[in-house]
């Protein structure tokens, strides 16, 4: 019960002291109400559907005088005179119910009433009078001829003589009809009483179809009974409520289950595709079973699909494809319209380092005439999220872009001289050291297995744009120390892939020495580049690693090459 206000008080200070159901207080002549006596008879006819009243109760007072009975009847909210209410939730009306089937099935059909008069035989103003329920009970001839031109099935027919306001409880009977007469102030009875039975058969069919839910087992039983019992006290709020809690539990036990289930399968379906070489139809197949948690679980969406890019964006690493890392891509940017910066900073800084990586990667992929406009896109991507987060914010997010970033600045192309490229490799080694600083070997083996490898690629090409012998050297020293470290943590059966790129970088920085070296020295070199090479050689094969088969057989030709050179000079 709402507080009572100052109308309100004065009908209960008033009605304390007459205690009569049929005197109106004074207050609400002031007010406008005007006639009273006849708007207290509204009240004690409104009584028989709205059930007992206590004329001695206080708070009854403060109800009568609210907004939606006492100042709405002021506004000639029941000026067209209700006849007794109570017969409302009683009586059963056939032509109501038949009136509205008769304009929802007109509708259907998109036939006008002009078209319906038509077809039937009766009148424009008869088939009106029909849907908005004037007629109590139309003849049977009638009935026909409506229900032949409208394709009306006799259980259909039959239905419109069981909606009875009388089906709901009064509690709920009771919040109709203020709702009503709030919402409908200049309404007729007759429409009151459509709108309390079609209430009635909407609550009928609702009830029902939640004791078919019900007959779940365990906690989502439990709720639904307890929602249905609240729509009959009329307590919509704590229906929903209830309802919303036995959704959340069916989400977590049931519908979350199958819906991974149903992706996982999709998902082997596009990885069929990419063993077939077919990207698009694999991307087709990854973007579905994201679709699957659409509209259900965004979040969950958005992960499904950033694992999906990553399979299209190691397909396009190992196959240097660059369709598959245009499909990564777009993936990747859809879920920037879920992953919000501001509400979603850790998520949005993954895809915008995976949408780095894919960038940085299509450089060296695409068109040569596209390079340059994917290294800007790799830059701007890495950039954003370092300027979203620092090292004590998100530091992972942060090292990682700086990481990447790195290999950004460690691209020759990105610079205009070589005086250019040896600042830019000298910016990304301050970054790869950075890095190096957030990721442990222990908790993060993987993350500072790169970074070491990483550092090695560096320095191997700084040694490349050295104009003192000595400096070349010792950057050529760190990137064999950096490379060998790296081991540390990658081993052929666990991360093959990276263990193979190990040992191409520790390769290369070991032939670049033997360039540096005394003729024994030199061979020493050589011989232990080219072991290190034939290892990796020995794990892959030309069918599945096509290009770092290809690369590794060019190096191993190399040591071929400086050995009998070395022999020679000897």
């Amino acid at each position: 019960m709402r507080n009572i206000g100052s109308h309100s008080q004065t009908h209960t200070d008033c009605g304390l002291q007459q205690h009569s159901p049929r005197w109106v207080a004074p207050g609400c002549y002031r007010e406008g109400h005007g006639r009273g006596s006849q708007i207290q008879q509204l009240f004690e006819r409104c009584l028989h559907v709205l059930g007992p009243f206590d004329w001695t109760r206080p708070d009854h007072y403060g109800l009568l005088c609210t907004l939606k009975i006492c100042c709405i009847p002021a506004r000639c909210a029941f000026s067209k005179r209700y006849r007794k209410l109570s017969k409302v939730a009683g009586m059963d009306r056939f032509g109501v119910a038949f009136g509205r089937l008769v304009r929802e099935k007109r509708g259907i059909e998109g036939m006008s009433q002009d078209d319906l008069a038509q077809k039937s035989g009766l009148t424009k103003a008869r088939i009106s009078d029909i849907e908005t329920g004037k007629i109590a009970n139309p003849q049977a001839k009638t009935v026909d001829a409506l229900c032949v031109a409208l394709n009306i099935s006799r259980e259909e027919r039959a239905g419109c003589h069981s909606a009875r306001a009388s089906d709901l409880p009064s509690r709920l009977l009771e919040k109709l009809a203020l709702h009503f007469g709030r919402d409908m102030p200049d309404a007729t009875e007759e429409e009151l009483e459509a709108f309390l039975m079609a209430k009635a058969e909407e609550f009928r069919e609702m009830q029902a179809r939640l004791e078919k839910l019900a007959e779940t087992e365990g906690r989502i039983s439990e709720l639904i009974r307890a929602a249905n019992a609240a729509l009959g006290e009329g307590d919509f709020d704590l229906a929903d409520g209830l309802l919303k809690e036995a959704e959340e539990v069916q989400l977590q036990s049931s519908t979350i289950v199958a819906l991974k289930k149903q992706a996982e399968l999709r998902i082997e379906r596009g990885n069929a595709a990419l063993v077939g070489g077919d990207v698009a139809v694999a991307a087709g197949h990854f973007e579905r079973s994201s679709h699957y948690f659409s509209g259900v679980l965004p979040e969950m969406e958005a992960d499904n699909r950033h694992e999906c890019a990553n399979l299209l964006r190691y397909y396009g690493y190992r196959y240097k494809s660059p369709a598959a890392l245009f499909e990564a891509q777009e993936a990747l940017q859809r879920n920037l319209g879920i992953w919000k910066q501001d509400a979603h900073k850790e998520k949005w800084c993954q895809t915008k380092n995976a949408l780095g990586g894919v960038s940085w990667r299509l450089s060296q992929f695409d068109l040569p005439e596209n390079a340059m406009s994917h290294l800007t896109s790799a830059k701007d991507h890495y950039e954003d999220v370092r300027a979203c987060c620092s090292e004590e914010f998100l530091p992972n997010a942060f090292a990682t872009a700086g990481l990447d970033l790195a290999n950004v600045y460690s691209d020759r192309r990105l610079a205009k001289s070589d005086a250019d490229y040896e600042v830019n490799l000298q910016f990304a080694l301050s970054l790869q050291l950075s890095a190096l600083r957030c990721f442990s070997k222990t908790r993060d083996p993987r993350a500072w297995g790169i970074v070491q490898h990483n550092l090695g690629c560096a320095y191997l090409a700084l040694s490349g744009v050295r104009t003192e012998e000595a400096k070349s050297v010792a950057d050529i020293e760190n990137a064999i120390h950096h490379a060998e470290r790296s081991f540390e943590v990658r081993n052929p059966d666990d991360s093959l892939q990276y263990w193979v790129a190990s040992c191409r970088t520790l390769g290369e920085a070991l032939l670049k020495m033997s360039s540096y070296m005394t003729v024994t020295d030199a061979s020493k070199y050589i011989q232990r580049a080219s072991k290190v090479l034939q290892g990796a050689a020995a794990r892959i094969s030309p069918h599945e690693h096509p290009h770092q088969w290809s690369e590794i057989q060019e190096q191993l030709a190399r040591c071929r090459e400086e050995a009998p050179a070395k022999r020679d000079a000897d």
